[in-house]
């Protein structure tokens, strides 16, 4: 094992000291020592890290990569921003458990990956049938940063209630949830984190192998409370941890919440992570409501609650009628699962334009701000239209704004690609959720809705949003927030580059931050994506150096290198258990 020494950089342990020059030292996996000059050591590979933060290695804690990881365990989009430990299983979905056909089912239409890509990764390639099985399968991926995963509830449900009636029966019957608890339990002796729940409607079933499902919710959203309950009580008893999407348009959805997590004189307060605290533009209010449950929550009801707040502004991209943003329009799910020719009928069909206006003017909670000036064209066969909004572009025509925009869609459908700025524009507000107490900065998404949006350098731009700000938070807040805060709140072995602990390290050059971070999206055309593309993110030289289990892997000093063995061999990233019992 080669020794790494790091001289003259800006340490950060992740424990929230403050930055101080010191010589890093690593060793056989480990730190080694932190030393204010260390001793010149024969053979040792030396990095001159003046002016550098030296810290350690980012966690995404909210990432979607459980297909992914099977076919590029490098994750190579993840890594090149410095994160070097991710959560997967989260929002209710994960490859634990389930038939191919189902998990292909269950990811497609949330991850936006064409199943056509998924088929040709998972089906055959499964070779796992139960929770203890897949963990000792995720061992022996070759994974570029550390993984731990939670266990999907709507893969539970189907698993033990059968697809049929996971989709149809709200209340599992005292045998099935016992049968849930008893997995749920084996989970958790295997190491898993917790569970992860599912209660927001625009997640749903692709309906690829099992068309008569397609535009359902998937399975998790459809649960009795009750069985929420059960199931929470299972992690309750273990200190393990709930992951928990809520339903945006449904303020009893975070009632219900708090009543899981809450603790009391006889029973244990149950950790909760929450998806997410965004500043809506359809509701600038809104942020202060989630700041108050988190306080009644955390303060008052003795709840353990941590929403997940989004560092940059919310941007998503949608190809005409397709989007994420469109699940929470009752009459768009249908159109989403169609084809080309169906839409273009039910865009030309005037009792369905009635129902999609009613549903745009409607006044109730939204995550998606319906409003035409915010939506801009980026991609169209009408080249006049590019860079310009739908608004501007119905009133250029003379037409009415949204029945124009519904006559483009009937005309051009996806052909028309467009993308609005959804929530977490403003910055001042984005440093307030983020600072708060209740808040953990994460739900990057990271794999997940791979055509509509991509936040895998999230964590670099709360950052440089520190350095910004300092009055808000200091840079060994923002980095401790980031690493060994969330680490210890999920109960895994990251976050903390003190002595003796696994060499997860990052440098960066903070002098970047403000130039190299890029707020826009590329396409990349991966061979195994199979001529589709994914959007990710790219954020300059802001990242030098990524050090995952001692070995480096990820190194940019005016060329950027992947290690070759990086997603080849097992000696980067491991698979971190629960260390909560």
């Amino acid at each position: 094992m080669e020794t790494t020494i790091i001289r003259n950089g800006i340490y950060f342990d992740g424990l929230g000291n403050k930055g101080i020059q010191k010589d890093v030292v690593i060793k056989d996996n480990k730190i080694d020592a932190v030393l204010d000059k260390a001793p010149t050591i024969e053979n040792a590979k030396e990095i001159d890290a003046s002016g550098k933060w030296v810290m350690p290695g980012l966690l995404d804690i909210h990432a979607h990569y459980d297909a992914e990881l099977e076919v590029m365990p490098a994750l190579e989009e993840s890594v090149r921003h410095g994160v070097t430990t991710v959560v997967i299983g989260n929002c209710s979905l994960s490859a634990a458990l389930g038939k191919e056909e189902e998990i292909v089912d269950l990811f497609a239409r949330v991850e936006n990956i064409p199943a056509k890509v998924l088929s040709k990764w998972m089906l055959g390639n499964m070779k796992w049938t139960n929770v203890r099985e897949y963990y000792e399968h995720l061992d022996t991926v070759p994974v570029g940063p550390n993984i731990a995963s939670f266990l999907g509830h709507s893969n539970l449900r189907i698993h033990v209630m059968g697809l049929e009636r996971s989709f149809k029966e709200r209340k599992a019957s005292e045998e099935e949830l016992q049968k849930m608890e008893k997995i749920v339990a084996d989970a958790l002796d295997a190491g898993y984190l917790g569970l992860s729940v599912d209660m927001l409607p625009f997640h749903r079933w692709a309906g690829v192998y099992s068309p008569q499902f397609t535009g359902y919710s998937v399975p998790s959203q459809l649960a009795a409370r009750s069985e929420y309950k059960r199931l929470a009580n299972v992690l309750r008893n273990r200190n393990r941890v709930l992951q928990i999407t809520p339903n945006a348009v449904d303020k009893t959805s975070f009632a219900t919440i708090t009543r899981l997590s809450q603790g009391g004189f006889f029973k244990k307060t149950l950790k909760t992570t929450i998806v997410a605290a965004l500043d809506l533009k359809s509701n600038e209010r809104i942020y202060k409501l989630l700041k108050l449950l988190g306080f009644l929550g955390n303060k008052v009801l003795r709840t353990k609650m941590k929403f997940q707040t989004l560092s940059v502004p919310f941007l998503n991209y949608g190809d005409g009628p397709v989007t994420p943003l469109f699940e929470e329009f009752p009459c768009m799910i249908k159109a989403i699962s169609s084809d080309r020719e169906g839409r273009r009928k039910m865009f030309t069909d005037q009792e369905f334009r009635k129902q999609f206006l009613k549903e745009w003017n409607h006044k109730a909670a939204s995550v998606f701000p319906k409003a035409l000036k915010e939506m801009w064209v980026i991609k169209s066969p009408v080249e006049a239209h590019v860079g310009k909004n739908f608004d501007q572009i119905a009133k250029e025509a003379g037409k009415e704004p949204v029945e124009h925009f519904m006559n483009l869609l009937a005309e051009y459908d996806t052909q028309i690609r467009w993308k609005c700025e959804t929530s977490n524009h403003r910055e001042s507000v984005r440093m307030e959720l983020l600072n708060s107490e209740h808040c953990f900065p994460g739900f990057n998404d990271s794999g997940a809705h791979n055509l509509n949006m991509a936040f895998h350098d999230g964590a670099l731009h709360l950052l440089k949003q520190a350095v910004r700000n300092p009055d808000i938070m200091t840079i060994e807040k923002a980095i401790h927030r980031l690493t060994k805060e969330p680490a210890d709140f999920l109960g895994i072995d990251a976050g903390d580059i003190s002595v003796g602990k696994r060499a997860d390290v990052v440098i960066i050059d903070p002098t970047k931050l403000e130039s190299d971070l890029n707020t826009e999206p590329i396409e990349d055309y991966h061979p195994h994506f199979d001529g589709s593309y994914r959007l990710i993110k790219r954020s300059g030289k802001v990242v030098q150096h990524v050090f995952i289990n001692g070995n480096e892997a990820y190194t940019n000093n005016g060329e950027v290198k992947f290690h070759e063995a990086l997603g080849k061999e097992k000696i980067f990233g491991q698979l971190l258990r629960s260390n909560w019992n």
